[in-house]
């Protein structure tokens, strides 16, 4: 005895402190294992993301309304900085174009067209849980400055007065008619144009003394353009939802940019674009 703690020594003793010693180590083997176990995938197939320390590849397939060109252009490139591995492929089209071809090819992942087309997409069980997000309403737009003095819907209409409009199957145009309509103001266009932004252009090369177009367009024009709002046009907002699409192979990531463009970072930055609250 040795401070009351029995020694061993001997042949008996080496091999009792040899299989503590190896028990020890297969413990330590098997904590050391525990500790580090090897990376997992915490992306599913098809979406993007970090494995491995890499990007995994993945094409996300976008539909806009042709209205949305400008914003939705920015706001996939800010969408790819922040998703590595992600990219946007965008597809500009009228709305109702949009809706018509989601049985046409390939499904995208994302569709953002009117209230009224993202209503026939989900009566046709092609989009699930769509919500609005955004609105765009008919302005008047004049040189810069206002030199014709337009104040009213009313003034359009003045003798002498050089309208644009937008032609009457665009969605710009119908919503000049509604107005018009809705306002009892006869109309007489000087200039009919193809696009919102051609209506745009006609006022600031001196084409027109005033256009009916978006506000987007509008906004979009920056200082070659005076923006007027007028009593009624509440009558011509346009509203606009997104939504995944049933279809949709990247659903996770489709979501995401969902969620972007709702978000109140996104709201902002569709108002930057001339859009308004949904």
């Amino acid at each position: 005895m040795f401070g009351g703690v029995p020694q061993t020594s001997g042949f008996f003793g080496r091999q009792r402190s040899a299989s503590i010693a190896a028990v020890l180590a297969t413990a330590l083997a098997v904590a050391g294992c525990g500790s580090s176990p090897p990376p997992v995938p915490t992306t599913r197939p098809g979406d993007a993301g970090e494995v491995g320390g890499a990007a995994v590849p993945m094409t996300l397939r976008v539909s806009v309304d042709q209205p949305m060109r400008a914003v939705f252009s920015e706001l996939a490139k800010r969408f790819q900085i922040d998703h590595p591995g992600t990219q946007i492929q965008l597809t500009f089209k009228r709305s109702q174009e949009l809706v018509d071809a989601l049985d046409q090819g390939p499904a995208p992942d994302v569709l953002v067209v009117e209230d009224p087309d993202m209503n026939k997409a989900v009566h046709a069980g092609q989009v699930s849980d769509p919500a609005a997000f955004a609105s765009n309403r008919l302005v008047l737009v004049t040189p810069p400055g206002n030199p014709n003095h337009v104040a009213t819907f009313n003034d359009v209409a003045r003798p002498g007065t050089r309208l644009a409009v937008c032609a009457p199957e665009l969605a710009c145009g119908a919503a000049t008619a509604r107005v018009a309509s809705t306002l009892a103001v006869q109309l007489a266009a000087a200039l009919t144009a193809d696009t919102a932004s051609a209506v745009v252009d006609a006022v600031a090369a001196g084409r027109a003394d005033v256009g009916l177009t978006y506000s987007s367009y509008a906004k979009g024009a920056d200082t070659r353009v005076t923006t007027l709002s007028f009593p009624g046009d509440a009558v011509s907002v346009e509203r606009y939802s997104i939504a995944v699409t049933t279809k949709s192979e990247n659903q996770n990531r489709a979501k995401q940019l969902v969620d972007s463009a709702r978000s109140g970072d996104g709201h902002r930055f569709m108002a930057s674009f001339g859009f308004g609250a949904p």
